[in-house]
């Protein structure tokens, strides 16, 4: 079945912006933008140009990836907020005018299949220059297509089941007894925890996003190989479900309605656990005077055939454009840093916790970094293990209309209403999307 993606892209980009979970950045003001923009054609011979989001994050990697490289390159990292950048992107490429191109941009995984179908001859092939056995599985598969693999595999979203200590013990639960918990365990807890004065968890009944932790885990996702929906026969979809419902019905979560909520119920303490990506460290880590009652263990098992303790949710990778003015420079410029550097990813590690998923870099000496605001745990090692063990998926090019199908029809599942059913009605949702 062809597929006309151009024509959705522009609405899957926002979409997943709202869906993947992770953060997307301060907005920037437009006229900035383009005024920096408008700057990437009249670059010095060794000026690489990069579009992308987080500074404090981002530009930090971009910053000290420049000193690995050396003199030889001058980086100009262009801010602007994840839709924003990922929109900017689509409108210059859907122009044809490469004078605008910026030579790198940062693409987030769950958006790369929809820029690659689109736009296959924008981007530059980079396996003449980089090992990708040096990457996680999983990542190497959301930067390929059609069999050509394109970007440079950035930072891991690998899933972290986020728990307090203190309320734990409360309830008579060890470490040792968190590392191993299916999700019914999981949710007993939540009882457990409510005749102690906590909630388990937040619960926001608009939002899926754990979805993709929990079908990732399963090494299933929302769609099939040839991108069609697979909802209505997906066991693993129909648990997702079932643990939303349980979820919604119970009186142990926290409900809130958006970020400034869900962060705000973290750090005001009204929550023993969240599960999200590792992104998710540099929100708890805000609240200070929580330091030490915090640690991490692998995430809840399904009863999936397949179910494993590990996922993913959220990370993006670098991408090189092929007809920019200096995109041979930027992409040996990206072998030798984020394609070929220890030290690289041992900087980021030790300084901002930022996790990678180039392997060679699981033994380098910040990954043994002992961190107080978790107990002690080496959160950087633990993360690593965890994210070598990942199943892969083919997430495609169409994750944001699925979620947006199936979060159209959450409401009837979530009052009672026929689960196959309202599978069967999103797949059609679905699938008129994307024609």
């Amino acid at each position: 079945m062809k597929k006309k993606i151009l024509a959705s892209l522009l609405a899957g980009v926002m979409a997943a912006s709202v869906l993947a979970g992770c953060g997307s950045g301060a907005a920037s003001d437009s006229a900035a933008q383009d005024e920096q923009t408008s700057e990437a054609g009249k670059s010095e011979d060794n000026e690489i140009t990069v579009w992308g989001w987080d500074k404090n994050m981002n530009g930090y990697a971009l910053e000290e990836a420049q000193k690995v490289y050396g003199d030889g390159v001058k980086i100009n990292f262009v801010e602007m907020a994840k839709d924003d950048c990922l929109t900017k992107l689509h409108t210059v490429l859907a122009s044809g005018v490469t004078d605008d191109l910026p030579d790198i941009v940062l693409i987030s995984d769950l958006n790369a299949q929809g820029y690659l179908m689109s736009y296959p001859d924008a981007f530059r092939p980079m396996e003449d220059v980089i090992n990708y056995d040096d990457f996680a599985e999983y990542k190497t598969a959301a930067v390929s297509y059609d069999g050509v693999t394109y970007g440079v595999p950035f930072d891991s979203g690998v899933a972290a089941l986020y728990y307090r200590t203190d309320y734990l013990s409360e309830i008579g639960y060890t470490d040792e007894m968190m590392q191993d918990l299916t999700w019914d365990q999981y949710l007993e807890l939540g009882e457990k925890l409510k005749e102690k004065g906590h909630m388990l968890q937040t619960f926001n009944p608009n939002d899926i996003a754990e979805f993709q932790i929990m079908l990732q885990s399963t090494g299933k996702w929302f769609t099939d190989a040839e991108g069609n929906a697979d909802f209505a026969d997906n066991a693993a979809l129909k648990e997702c479900y079932d643990i939303f419902c349980r979820l919604n019905d119970s009186d142990f979560t926290k409900v809130v309605s958006d970020w400034t909520e869900f962060a705000g119920a973290v750090n005001g303490g009204d929550v023993a656990c969240v599960l999200r990506g590792c992104w998710m460290t540099s929100t708890i880590i805000q609240s200070e005077d929580q330091s030490g009652k915090w640690k991490i263990a692998p995430v809840p098992k399904m009863s999936t055939e397949g179910a494993t303790h590990y996922s993913n949710q959220g990370g993006s990778s670098w991408f090189v454009l092929k007809n920019s003015k200096n995109s041979e420079l930027a992409a040996d410029f990206l072998s030798k840093t984020f394609g070929g550097s220890t030290e690289l990813y041992n900087t980021l590690l030790s300084e901002k916790s930022i996790i990678g998923t180039y392997l060679p870099a699981s033994d380098v000496e910040a990954y043994d970094q002992e961190f107080e605001f978790f107990g002690g745990q080496q959160v950087n090692k633990l993360l690593a293990d965890w994210m070598s063990k990942i199943p892969a998926v083919d997430t495609g090019a169409f994750s944001a209309e699925a979620q947006s199908a199936l979060l159209g029809v959450t409401p009837s599942i979530l009052e009672g209403g026929d689960l196959t059913e309202n599978l069967q009605d999103a797949e059609q949702q679905f699938e008129q999307s994307i024609q």
